[in-house]
């Protein structure tokens, strides 16, 4: 007799035995990287900007000063509402395409290394600058405390992705003017290239684009990079491969005693862990037929 074949593990209300305390959908990546950007926004100006002056991204602090860890805060930061906006815009219409192609965590890996790349695009450039100067054409004069802040780089990783996952969804730019994904997401790299290398304004920021863009589109053909970035976790990535914590499969005669219990003492009387094992072997059941 196998789980579903007993009456008192019948669906109830539309669910299944044990999928009560799982049926709620957890939040998206993409949900969360917009949420924690708006709230450093919003909440940095009550600390001084202590965030802004800890986390933005210079050729000072971050090889000069090897504070690493900017190659990954700035990404939250925005220089006003209006950038923040754009951003979390794009983040918000085409981070779950992207998503859902990779799921939670290598999208959240792809995200912030799309970010970093950028980061190292712009820096490599302002380097090149200082070094070089003005000879030649498509490096960085900025001065190397100038700071970078912004998802962008992030962000043109996701649009590159989306126009190689889906390249015919039409958007509206501005919208207003109805576009292919592929032309859109192309047409924006080929103007920052133009910005870069005739030094328009905003160089710098276009040069972290394309670094983002370039990384979207390499790591999108081969997501199977984007497994070891959290293996300094450890056991706790399951993108690792050397994660380990995956739930056990459930043994029938275990799924009996549980289903027993449940009968003589209500659904109430299990614990979070005979509750988590239920529903495993309830889904791999589903997943089965």
């Amino acid at each position: 007799m196998g789980i579903h074949d007993r009456h008192y593990s019948m669906p109830r209300s539309g669910g299944r035995i044990g999928q009560y305390p799982y049926n709620r959908k957890p939040i998206s990546v993409t949900t969360w990287l917009i949420l924690i950007c708006f709230a450093v926004y919003m909440l940095d100006p009550f600390f001084n900007y202590f965030l802004k002056d800890w986390l933005h991204l210079s050729t000072t602090h971050s090889i000069l000063g090897l504070q690493y860890w900017r190659f990954i805060g700035f990404q939250f930061l925005h220089a006003n509402f209006q950038h923040l906006l754009f951003n979390m815009i794009g983040l918000y219409f085409f981070g779950p395409l992207v998503e859902q192609y990779l799921g939670g965590k290598r999208f959240l890996a792809f995200y912030l290394l799309c970010g970093i790349f950028g980061s190292v695009l712009y820096l490599l450039l302002n380097l090149g600058g200082l070094i070089f100067g003005d000879s030649i054409p498509g490096l960085l004069f900025n001065d190397p405390s100038t700071p970078l802040v912004g998802a962008s780089a992030g962000v043109f990783g996701i649009l590159l992705a989306g126009a190689y996952l889906s390249p015919n969804i039409k958007v509206l730019v501005f919208f207003i003017i109805p576009m292919r994904l592929s032309t859109m997401a192309y047409g924006l790299v080929g103007l920052a290239l133009f910005t870069v290398f005739f030094g328009k304004s905003n160089a710098g920021g276009e040069a972290a684009h394309l670094g983002g863009a370039a990384a979207g589109w390499y790591f999108i053909r081969n997501p199977h990079h984007l497994n070891g970035f959290f293996d300094f976790l450890g056991k706790a990535d399951p993108t690792s491969k050397h994660f380990a914590l995956r739930g056990k499969k459930a043994k029938p005669e275990d799924v009996d005693k549980i289903l027993d219990k449940i009968h003589k003492k209500g659904l109430h009387s299990l614990s979070e862990k005979e509750k988590k094992l239920l529903h495993d072997a309830s889904r791999k059941g589903r997943e089965d037929t």
